[in-house]
């Protein structure tokens, strides 16, 4: 008789369960969306050039599948075209970095030297200390990319911001050593330990902290690191994830895991259609989470008039990055969801 793992077991009890997962759209009804107007020449310029590089078909067939261009138009709809593009790029790199790390999990000594290295080159891209504490080599022309990244948004970043990105940035390379031991696990961890993990390997840290850069604002100083605004940056991370969890799960299923916060809900109650819908009320709880926050700040710190203005931007704009994210996760080829998408809106698939 076969002896299967825990995961292995949930995995077996979810094949060929019909997920139905109600229309998203409303719970964000009240905040901004949109798409960039330079989406379509972006998404030409962008198809181009990953054309002209070597790569092995399966990166080629992911990049395709992911349409960069596309998620950054529908993060940063109000980005001006020459910060369109080096968010287009920094999609780019993260993503592809985020699978490249995620495929070398069988191989820690591997891993931990593209750790290393690319840490080396974002502390040396931004001039910050610590990169004479790293070794390693990389070569990978996708990944070297950065640096030309990391040249447009040092002209526009101070030494502040520069300091909190490469933080950012550490933060969640060092944090991937979590989601390779959580992967390679026959365990699926509590959903207080998972949500502790996910918040740091999603890597949206990352991204967030090109949201100044996006708005085209600074955050006051006082703001940064506070409670209230790291409440607003982890809202927006749990919002997002909850979103990809439930979005990407059919994907996931199929190439073999069941590490998600959906997964460990359904392990919880039996019921997919219950996971389903306990993970939709988290969702709102957390959009209601980021509005209280977001109202308390704007209405308890002292800003003047032109700080009001830049935190809202930045406010509006993490907003925009959680509406932007449904929108291309149901128009990607990624998750490969939009062909299972009623006239409801309600998404019905079989796993």
């Amino acid at each position: 008789m076969a002896c299967y793992n825990e995961k292995e077991l949930l995995a077996k009890s979810l094949k060929g369960q019909r997920l139905v997962i109600p229309d998203m759209r409303p719970i964000f009804a009240h905040w901004p969306r949109g798409e960039n107007e330079n989406y379509q020449r972006m998404k030409a310029v962008v198809d181009d050039r990953l054309a002209a590089q070597s790569m092995n078909d399966d990166v080629r067939k992911a990049f395709g599948n992911l349409d960069p261009a596309l998620l950054a138009a529908t993060w940063w709809p109000n980005a001006p075209k020459d910060h369109y593009r080096v968010l287009t790029d920094l999609i780019i790199w993260f993503m592809h970095w985020d699978d490249l790390i995620e495929s070398l999990a069988s191989d820690p000594t591997a891993a931990e030297n593209l750790r290393s290295a690319t840490k080396a080159l974002v502390h040396q891209c931004f001039n910050q200390p610590g990169a004479e504490e790293q070794n390693g080599n990389l070569s990978n022309p996708l990944i070297l990319d950065f640096k030309s990244i990391s040249k447009e948004l040092c002209a526009v970043y101070d030494e502040e911001q520069r300091r909190v990105l490469v933080e950012h940035f550490d933060r969640y390379i060092d944090s991937t050593v979590l989601e390779a031991e959580a992967d390679l696990s026959d365990k699926l961890p509590s959903l207080k330990r998972y949500w502790e993990v996910r918040i740091l390997t999603s890597g949206m840290g990352t991204l967030l902290s090109v949201t100044e850069f996006a708005a085209q604002a600074k955050l006051p100083s006082r703001l940064i690191g506070s409670v209230a605004y790291e409440t607003l940056w982890a809202t927006t991370v749990v919002i997002n994830s909850i979103v990809n969890d439930l979005v990407s799960f059919k994907k996931e299923m199929k190439a073999g895991s069941v590490l998600s916060s959906v997964a460990i809900l359904y392990q919880q109650v039996d019921n997919l259609d219950a996971a389903v819908q306990m993970s939709l009320a988290h969702l709102r709880i957390m959009v209601n989470e980021f509005d209280r926050t977001a109202n308390m700040i704007l209405s308890k710190y002292s800003l003047s008039p032109d700080e009001v203005e830049a935190v809202s931007k930045i406010i509006d704009v993490l907003r925009m990055v959680n509406t932007g994210n449904l929108e291309w996760s149901l128009q990607t080829k990624r998750y490969g969801v939009c062909e299972f998408i009623k006239s409801s809106g309600q998404i019905e698939l079989v796993l």
